[in-house]
């Protein structure tokens, strides 16, 4: 009998650590960690950190995050954690859809200096009076070139694909496929407002469905949805019929979590990863059962992976900074690299970093015109 996929993934997560000397986990859909391997480089701060009164659940978030990017963008993504430290993830999908996610790293990306001290500190406000902890944990944390750390996403991803050939294809058509729903989702929508065409009851829920999707009621969201999936399985219309009215609405719920701040291109990824699930499904329990982790999955894009989002942005740009600070680098060109207007990155960088762009970057050159003075003594 052969082995399973989670067994090929844990497999292959051990054999990425030990042959590039770095951490590697595995983590469930779900954001829970399976395996790890490689040593614990950043456990030692984490447990800092966590014991800061931050949330584990944190870890979970940003897992999630890495993982969702990575599904919709159908290869590695690199990215930051909330405290600070980059990690590289890539998806392994079964039938179209994500089961685990590949995690590598932690690394920091720069030697500790005040300025990354100073930012742990303002996340953390606590950990200032434990400034020899938090020096001795950081130390455990290898710091890799960006480059490097992008070769290595690739090999990771490389290997990843190894465990799902049968859908490299989905990998590749990952974007196409979201700028196609889209489109798709307007025209579904624009049928559903048509109160002609829809069960007055059903159609209620929905609204109070969509409601809930806005404010993160993931409770009350649920319980509407069975209310909902309830009336269409004892419905008088055929199996094709309540099939397309299930398509529909989840058009209508990734509409509600768009129109609620979430990724547009992460939602219609999970949108179509569901569409592509139920192609051949011809039983009503199991397109229930599908469309439940898509509801929990869109209010987390919603409200639980805002934050970590906002972070993650701060940070490449920040690694953007110390890797080009020696240019004369403009707002625009940090704003263009993280792919944000101006206006709204100052206004972000300004409220995650409590100074302005101009005086981070004036901080940066001192920090290095310090580090070269301590090499010239």
């Amino acid at each position: 009998m052969g082995k399973t996929l989670a067994e090929l993934t844990v497999e292959t997560a051990e054999t990425y650590a030990v042959a590039c000397n770095v951490g590697c986990k595995v983590v469930s859909k779900t954001g829970q960690p399976l395996a790890a391997f490689g040593g614990s480089y950043g456990a030692a701060f984490c447990r800092l950190v966590s014991g800061e009164g931050v949330a584990p659940d944190r870890c979970r978030q940003s897992y999630l995050y890495g993982g969702y990017q990575a599904e919709k963008l159908g290869e590695y993504y690199i990215y930051f954690c909330p405290s600070t430290l980059a990690n590289w993830t890539v998806p392994i999908l079964e039938q179209g859809v994500a089961e685990y996610y590949l995690v590598g790293g932690p690394v920091l990306l720069h030697e500790i200096d005040d300025l990354l001290l100073d930012d742990i500190y303002r996340q953390n406000p606590g950990l200032r009076f434990h400034e020899e902890k938090v020096r001795e944990a950081l130390a455990k944390v290898p710091v890799v070139d960006p480059t490097r750390v992008r070769y290595m996403a690739e090999i990771l991803f490389r290997l990843a694909q190894g465990l799902m050939a049968g859908d490299l294809s989905i990998l590749a058509e990952r974007q196409k496929f979201s700028a196609l729903g889209a489109g798709v989702a307007e025209v579904i929508h624009d049928k559903k407002s048509d109160a002609s065409t829809t069960d007055r009851y059903v159609f209620t829920l929905e609204k109070d469905l969509v409601f809930s999707i806005q404010t993160g009621d993931q409770k009350s969201a649920r319980k509407i949805l069975n209310q909902i999936l309830g009336a269409l399985y004892f419905e008088d219309t055929s199996f094709k019929v309540k099939k397309s009215r299930l398509i529909a609405l989840t058009a209508v719920l990734a509409r509600a979590a768009i129109e609620a701040g979430a990724d547009l291109e992460v939602i219609f990824g999970l949108e179509n990863s569901y569409l592509t699930q139920i192609q051949d499904v011809s039983d009503l329990m199991e397109l229930s059962r599908l469309l439940i982790p898509v509801l929990d999955r869109f209010i987390a894009c919603t409200f639980e992976l805002g934050n970590v989002k906002n972070r993650d942005l701060i940070y490449r740009s920040i690694s953007f900074i110390r890797q080009n600070y020696q240019r004369d680098i403009t707002l625009q060109d940090v704003s263009e690299h993280v792919g944000l207007t101006p206006t709204y990155f100052s206004k972000l960088f300004g409220e995650e970093m409590a100074m302005s762009y101009t005086d981070y970057l004036n901080r940066v050159r001192i920090e290095s015109a310090k580090l070269l003075m301590k090499e010239d003594l």
